[in-house]
């Protein structure tokens, strides 16, 4: 078995399908996915595959060789043993919805593996939730998952228009016009005129950033 250092994500895909596949998109090239699967349940979108080669990760295939009631669950719970039996001391996340599976983590426990070793979960974005890890993915989830006031956000949504407007009429007709996308990410959230100016000459140069900084402190003037 490959040296793995990110997490190992067994998926279930009969049993949860394309949702489980929920959070592919945060896959860092350390990370394993197995899915398991069979013929009646072959097919995943390309944007899945897209995601998955992208990332660099490991990635692994088990087909069902015969049917049978909770064959994949067999499959999964023996592919789980061979991986702490190979010396796999990371993070196992299993991404099912079956709760059968939390009588293998049960059994581990027994043998002397912490319960957080091994991870149930729905998706792929849950099982790094419950992970816990020290990662940027992580954070923003987690941040993505917050909850935030309508009102203040629409607060800020007309403030960031205005500005636009303002930026707009400023740089019209003049050689910076092109760049003005460019220049309302730089304006947006500025408070000091060091700090806009600093983000301009990074963004444009000295000589560009310096000419563009003169027309943004105008314009808030």
């Amino acid at each position: 078995m490959e040296k793995v250092d990110g997490l190992q994500f067994l998926i279930d895909y009969e049993n949860v399908h394309e949702q489980g596949f929920e959070g592919m998109e945060n896959l860092y090239q350390t990370d394993s996915v197995s899915i398991f699967y069979s013929e009646c349940c072959k097919n995943i979108s390309r944007q899945v595959m897209n995601y998955i080669l992208s990332s660099g990760c490991f990635f692994y295939t088990f087909k069902l060789k015969k049917g049978g009631k909770n064959a994949l669950d067999f499959y999964i719970v023996s592919r789980v043993g061979e991986m702490i039996g190979a010396g796999y001391e990371g993070q196992i996340v299993i991404v099912s919805r079956d709760k059968g599976y939390s009588a293998a983590r049960d059994y581990w426990f027994t043998c002397g593996i912490p319960y957080n070793r091994i991870i149930l979960s729905a998706s792929v974005k849950e099982g790094i939730l419950a992970s816990n890890e020290n990662s940027l993915r992580r954070r923003k989830i987690v941040a993505d998952a917050e909850t935030v006031c309508l009102d203040t956000e629409y607060a800020r949504y007309e403030e960031r228009a205005h500005i636009k407007d303002r930026l707009i009429t400023v740089f019209r007709g003049t050689e910076y016009e092109e760049e003005l996308p460019k220049i309302c990410e730089v304006a947006d959230g500025k408070q000091s005129p060091k700090e806009l100016y600093l983000s301009s000459i990074k963004e444009f140069g000295k000589a560009d950033g310096t000419k563009i900084y003169r027309y943004l402190k105008n314009a808030a003037g």
